[in-house]
Parts: structure tokens; C-alpha cells; sequence
């Protein structure tokens, strides 16, 4: 269960985030962004106002949307921290060992396949890839 101080650290953080960007501090104008960027059931402008008025969190998966939107770690935008590098290395790296020699034995075909896949992937989750 959520205590007050949570949602209010939540609140705080995520009105923090939109200013950075230049986007108003607004119930319809999160809304309309989170829901562009989400593929579950769009939230109502209800649901952002209750976020930004500190009276509720967003579930994980809709945490780390907005996480990965203000390009900022879910656990910042929870609670204020910031993961300590081991944290950040457990929780978003990928394990390498092995991974560039298996892919070196796939045919162009299959590389190719396996690159769109990766790209297609980021977008979803709305990494900007360079």
C-alpha cells in the first residue's frame, strides 16, 4: 500500500520532469503525451491529475513509461533516489557474455532480422535511437 509521502514525492518529482521538457503542467497535456507513448488502455486526464496532485502512483508498467519518457530512472521519479551503480548495472544491463560471437554466427539475413527486432523494440519503449 502507498503511503502519503510516497505520492507526495511522486507528485513532486513528476511535476519536476514535464517543466524540464516545456511541457505545461497539466492533467490533459500528460494524459495525452503518456497515452501516445503507452500501449496498454490510455490513462483518463483524471488519472494524470491524480498523479500530479500527489493522490496516486501509476502502476510499474505505467511508471516506466514515464521513467523512460522524462528520461529519468523510475526509482528517481518514485522516491528521489538514484540507483547506486550496482542497482543500475543489475537492473538495465544486459548480459554480454557470449552474445556478439552468437550473433557474428547468424547469416546477414538473420542479423539484419535480429537488428530491426532490437530497433523496433527501443521505439516501443521509447528509447530515441541515434
Amino acid at each position: 500500500m502507498q503511503n502519503s509521502s510516497e505520492k507526495k514525492a511522486f507528485g513532486t518529482h513528476l511535476k519536476q520532469q514535464p517543466n524540464a521538457h516545456q511541457l505545461p503542467d497539466s492533467p490533459t497535456v500528460l494524459a495525452k503525451e503518456f497515452n501516445l507513448r503507452y500501449s496498454g488502455n490510455p490513462i483518463s486526464v483524471q488519472a494524470a491529475n491524480n498523479w500530479l496532485m500527489s493522490i496516486a502512483i501509476p502502476t510499474q508498467d505505467k511508471l516506466q513509461i514515464l521513467a523512460a519518457w522524462l528520461n529519468v530512472s523510475t526509482q528517481w521519479l518514485r522516491f528521489g533516489e538514484q540507483p547506486t551503480e550496482s542497482q543500475s548495472e543489475t537492473l538495465f544491463s544486459i548480459p554480454s557474455e557470449g552474445i556478439s560471437k552468437k550473433f557474428e554466427k547468424l547469416s546477414p539475413k538473420q542479423q539484419l532480422l535480429v537488428q530491426e527486432l532490437i530497433e523496433a523494440l527501443l521505439r516501443l519503449c521509447c528509447i530515441k535511437i541515434l
